[in-house]
């Protein structure tokens, strides 16, 4: 297994964006918001929240695709 396979399978492991949108939801952030918002603002303002998006790269994820999955989840 690659590292990216076993990054995947952690980010799995981890609920990947779905939990990561979850988290979001209940610190009482509007999601709507973050789409309206570029990724930097996007960052700012979680961790503003005490969400810590670190982990994130390390799972092979971005703050763009927390976004996208939050598009989708309004969707």
């Amino acid at each position: 297994m690659g590292l990216g396979d076993m990054l995947g399978n952690a980010a799995g492991a981890l609920g990947g964006t779905d939990d990561i949108v979850s988290k979001i939801s209940e610190s009482g952030i509007d999601l709507s918001a973050l789409t309206e918002m570029d990724a930097d603002s996007v960052t700012a303002m979680l961790e503003e929240k005490g969400i810590d998006l670190s982990i994130l790269e390390s799972l092979g994820l971005s703050v763009e695709d927390v976004v996208e999955k939050v598009k989708e989840h309004l969707g």
